[in-house]
């Protein structure tokens, strides 16, 4: 018989399995919030998605090589369109002070379930409730400080050290109400509880994965958020680092109440029985729900016990795992098999090899059905998801409110923490710390007075005469042409290699993108400037340009906003493609054909490509540079350079004249604002290609 139901008065309910009647006490919100603190109740109910599959069988791959297989039975048809299961009406719940462990296959939906408990991935149907609230895509917005979600991937900036990726994380996350030494002290709390102070002063790059692993979770923590959500923390980690990690998430839900989910593809058994509760999945369902040592009481009920000695994880695995290295239905087995012994002389094979060829047979039961869809036949998922909602609704009784979507805990809270100026100037110190590891590099710096020593060489004090009037311009075009490139494909890398930490970091309410934007703007500026000006201040004198010092000021200016606008466009475009290969295709055609339109090149261009040459920040910089450095007369010597010359070696030829000989437009002044337009207007562009990606790239 059934254990009885608790009373009402026991903040308990029971999740009963059909089948066989056993109880698994669950404690309600209410309960648990009274013996732990900062945790929430989290609870899920027949939670659904799917995703479209695009057909790969078309076009030139059409034909019976590209065609689908039987097997891929996971993929329905749905108004003409192939659409495949990710989550098939999952349900459970996570309590304060519990750590609930997320297992299965690869495949089978633990990240999924986490995209969506966290708010990071939509979902086609359920209900998600914290505390008994419905949670809407408005209240999940408001509660990314209270859920921490440590992805799978550790993404920071390599360059900074251990403790000022902590200390950034703390000035944008925590209230600008708190004082700077508060702000502090919290960080040194977080290097002390995860272990951290060895390697506190190590850049990123140098640390351990298990360090670095830390350094992500330790990011989360500092809003102590009410709920952690880790997906696969111990991937890549040997057996003992993952024992201490989950050691130390342990320590969090005990001591600081935290309701913790992580998802975990093979633990050891000491990791595995150190879970509160365990959620095993497989192809996007739920097979079983409880505590460990239950599942292996469920096993056994289905005639699938773990032997004995055997990793249990690795048995659920075992269980849950089919694939081409099993045996069809009706393959002859090795006819020795039967008269293989663990012990013997003859034929003797070792214990560890005879229990997995064992379960490699269990996979396969009575009519061809598999273990795996076997386990998915005996749960009763429905009775679990209305268990759930019972408990959703007892809690909300219990806190005097009625669950519905019009009330909201959470709406009266600010999105973020701090201040835009805050986010603003410390999102510049980090940048700053950035670009001077990334830009101000020995190896740009040397670059940048190399390429200067050789320009002076080879343009070496060029007589202000007609015949080096074409190398004066050459001069120009080329320095206009090679920073206006370096600064393209530099800036067109900055958005396409720092996305995911930015997606990662907007996803929970870190800062503005406004905020982001401006301090990346702002930061970088002085750093990208900085290379081009050692150039000209090299080349320009060595190449005896022009001798005097207003018109080196003015032509350098020149060439430093040409940096800027072309800084613009490698911005915009790496914004707009987030696609490394496609985007370099577009940077390299986009830039070679606003060179090409730039007037050095050629001067008779079609009528219906010269508008071209009006968007192109070659032209401006070229036009106002030249018109800057010929403000004198040039003395005639008789080369023939220039028409006005008539071939003789005396007079002069006007400022015009040679602006007229080289092709240039406009005045000075209205080119250089043509390149502070381009600058102003395509950065703006960027900021809006940048913000208007879809949700699922900003994950």
């Amino acid at each position: 018989m059934p254990p009885e139901a608790p009373d009402s008065n026991d903040n308990m309910f029971v999740e009963e399995d059909l089948e066989r009647g056993d109880a698994v006490p669950i404690s309600s919100a209410g309960d648990a919030s009274s013996n732990t603190k900062g945790g929430k109740y989290l609870r899920w109910s027949r939670i659904t998605k799917e995703v479209e599959v695009k057909e790969v069988n078309s076009g030139l791959l059409r034909g019976s090589i590209a065609a689908p297989s039987q097997e891929s039975s996971e993929v329905s048809k749905k108004g003409g369109t192939q659409m495949k299961t990710i989550l098939n009406g999952v349900s459970g719940s996570a309590a304060p002070g519990e750590v609930l462990a997320l297992m299965g296959p690869s495949g089978s939906g633990k990240t999924s379930i986490l995209d969506v408990l966290s708010g990071r991935s939509a979902y086609d149907s359920g209900t998600i409730t914290v505390d008994s609230e419905i949670v809407t895509d408005k209240i999940m917005k408001k509660m990314k400080k209270q859920v921490a979600y440590v992805k799978q991937s550790d993404l920071f900036f390599g360059h900074l050290t251990v403790r000022d990726q902590l200390t950034y994380t703390a000035f944008l996350r925590l209230p600008s109400s708190w004082p700077k030494d508060r702000k502090i002290a919290e960080v040194d709390r977080i290097i002390k509880d995860l272990r951290l102070s060895k390697c506190a002063d190590t850049p990123i790059f140098m640390v351990s994965g298990g360090e670095k692993k830390r350094v992500n979770i330790g990011s989360e923590l500092l809003t102590d958020p009410s709920i952690i959500l880790l997906d696969e923390p111990t991937s890549g980690l040997d057996s003992t680092s993952a024992v201490a990690l989950m050691h130390i998430l342990d320590s969090l839900a005990r001591r600081g109440g935290k309701t913790i989910l992580t998802s975990i593809h093979q633990p050891s058994s000491a990791v595995f029985f150190g879970f509160d509760k365990l959620m095993l999945l497989a192809d996007g369902n739920v097979v079983y729900f409880g505590t460990p040592d239950d599942s292996l009481v469920h096993a056994k009920r289905l005639n699938l016990e773990c032997p004995s000695g055997y990793n249990a994880a690795d048995h659920w695995m075992d269980l849950l795992v089919v694939d081409s290295a099993v045996a069809d239905e009706g393959e002859p087995e090795d006819e020795d098999g039967d008269n293989y012994q663990e012990n013997g002389e003859n034929g003797e094979v070792p214990a560890g090899l005879m229990r997995r060829r064992k379960r490699a047979v269990t996979r396969r039961s009575v009519g061809g059905t598999t273990t795996k869809q076997k386990l998915v036949d005996a749960w009763d998922n429905e009775a679990l998801a209305r268990k759930v909602d019972e408990a959703a609704e007892n809690d909300a009784e219990e806190f005097g409110r009625t669950l519905t979507r019009r009330q909201s805990l959470v709406m009266t809270e600010k999105s973020f923490n701090s201040t835009w100026w805050t986010q603003y100037t410390v999102l510049v110190h980090r940048s700053m710390k950035n670009s001077r590891s990334a830009i101000f590099t020995p190896m740009n710096l040397i670059k940048a007075g190399a390429i200067g020593v050789m320009c002076g060489l080879l343009w070496f004090q060029m007589p202000y005469t007609e015949s080096t009037v074409f190398d004066r311009s050459s001069y120009y075009f080329f320095t206009m042409t090679f920073w206006v490139f370096d600064a393209m494909f530099t800036a067109y890398m900055a958005f396409p290699l720092e996305r995911a930490i930015i997606f990662k970091e907007r996803a929970s309410g870190a800062y503005h993108l406004s905020a982001y934007f401006m301090a990346k703007t702002t930061s970088e500026a002085p750093a990208r400037l900085a290379l081009p000006a050692i150039y000209m201040i090299i080349s320009y004198w060595m190449s005896g340009v022009n001798n005097n010092f207003g018109i080196f000021v003015a032509s350098t200016l020149c060439s430093l906003l040409s940096v800027l606008a072309g800084e613009s466009i490698g911005l915009f475009l790496g914004a707009a493609v987030l696609d490394m290969e496609k985007g370099m295709v577009i940077m390299t055609v986009t830039s070679l054909g606003l060179m090409v339109v730039g007037g050095f090149f050629v001067r008779n261009i079609p009528f219906w490509v010269q508008w071209l040459g009006y968007i192109s920040p070659f032209k401006y910089s070229y036009n106002a540079s030249v018109q800057t450095v010929f403000n004198e007369p040039v003395p005639c010597d008789g080369s023939g350079v220039l028409a006005a010359c008539g071939g003789s070696d005396t007079g002069y030829a006007s400022e015009q004249d040679v602006l007229d000989f080289l092709g240039v437009e406009f005045s000075a002044g209205f080119n250089a604002a043509m390149l502070l337009v381009i600058f102003l207007v395509v950065r703006i562009m960027a900021f809006y290609a940048l913000k208007m990606k879809k949700a699922e790239e900003r994950m």
